[in-house]
């Protein structure tokens, strides 16, 4: 009988110490498994312009936003610059964007319901001091190539076409095809902060923070009107 309890008492030693074991190596696995990296975000946003108009005197404006996220995305938009103007953002389950509220001094003035084909984002309604404007959005190759607020974009509608370079940077934006006015950018090589966010928040952002939809950062922006250069605007 002594000799049973001795042996019982053996095997139990060695299945506690090869519980013991297998906690360490866990433990250790947990210690030397790399970090998840983590998507950085931008918190404030500064943009300085510098105009230069006909008579080459310079002007220079500062625009400065506070982001705030919710689940990985953009929930609020904030101007720092004027006191009460935010935007609120609103997302369904597949992170797809389907509405902004737009406030100016505290009072809501714009709303867009945002309607998809797909992944791609086709149109939206935007209600704006009790006015309704659709505004419908193509694509050539992933690419947004026109977005406009008419069906067929006609000629006479307010267009908006965007001409793309190698590097997949908007070259040439043109809009009102009656009057031949757009806008030609250039860049910096520097990675556009913007790269890895919700494209659909690009989309609707992308005329206040000056081309969210391009690869690198627009450094200067010429305006002609009538083939005639209007205005100069350096980021």
């Amino acid at each position: 009988m002594k000799n049973k309890i001795v042996l019982l008492n053996i095997l139990l030693f060695i299945l506690f110490s090869c519980s013991s074991d297998n906690d360490d190596n866990d433990d250790l696995d947990v210690i030397n498994k790399p970090e998840s990296k983590t998507q950085k975000v931008i918190h404030h946003l500064s943009i300085k312009e510098v105009f230069i108009g006909e008579n080459n005197t310079p002007q220079y404006d500062i625009n400065t936003y506070e982001f705030s996220y919710e689940n990985g995305q953009v929930s609020k938009l904030t101007n720092l610059e004027e006191e009460g103007s935010y935007r609120n953002f609103e997302y369904d389950k597949d992170k797809k964007l389907i509405k902004t509220i737009e406030y100016y001094k505290n009072i809501l003035i714009t709303t867009v319901d945002l309607y998809y084909s797909g992944n791609f984002l086709s149109y939206s309604d935007t209600s704006e001091y009790g006015t309704v404007r659709r505004d419908y959005f193509h694509y050539t190759q992933n690419l947004l190539t026109m977005s406009c607020n008419d069906k067929l974009c006609s000629d006479t509608a307010l267009n908006y076409m965007y001409t793309y370079n190698s590097a997949n940077n908007i070259e040439t934006l043109l809009y009102n095809k009656v009057d031949d006015a757009k806008d030609i950018f250039s860049y910096d090589q520097k990675i556009n902060p913007f790269k890895e966010y919700n494209p659909y928040f690009k989309i609707m952002i992308n005329n206040d923070f000056y081309l969210t939809l391009s690869q690198n950062n627009p450094v200067r922006m010429d305006y002609y009107y009538n083939g005639n250069l209007e205005e100069s605007i350096i980021y």
